[in-house]
């Protein structure tokens, strides 16, 4: 059984759109959290996880807006390059005394 391209790009777009609204819901929270205690370490948790959603849907929102391979690769690897940082953000959060 083949897979339709053009419906699996949409239902990866959809996917990623979710995952985004899912992710900023997080931070909206998780921010609300921050206001009440001023912990600096839980402000650098919800700029990890902010530069780890994004990296995460960074390839996906550029397959909706171009079909060009050249933009894919750059956010492709953009994407990589933003979860490793992201990742790291939120382990120094953790680590941060």
């Amino acid at each position: 059984m083949e897979i339709d391209p053009i419906l699996m790009n949409q239902v990866l777009s959809v996917i990623a759109i979710i995952t985004l609204g899912l992710g900023a819901a997080l931070i909206v929270y998780l921010y609300d959290a921050y206001r009440h205690v001023k912990e600096e370490s839980l402000l650098l948790l919800i700029y990890g996880l902010f530069v780890l959603v994004v990296g995460i849907v960074l390839t996906d929102l550029t397959s909706i807006f171009t079909s060009d391979l050249f933009w894919i690769f750059w956010s492709e690897l953009f994407s990589r390059l933003l979860v490793i940082i992201g990742i790291i953000v939120i382990i120094y959060s953790i680590l941060k005394e």
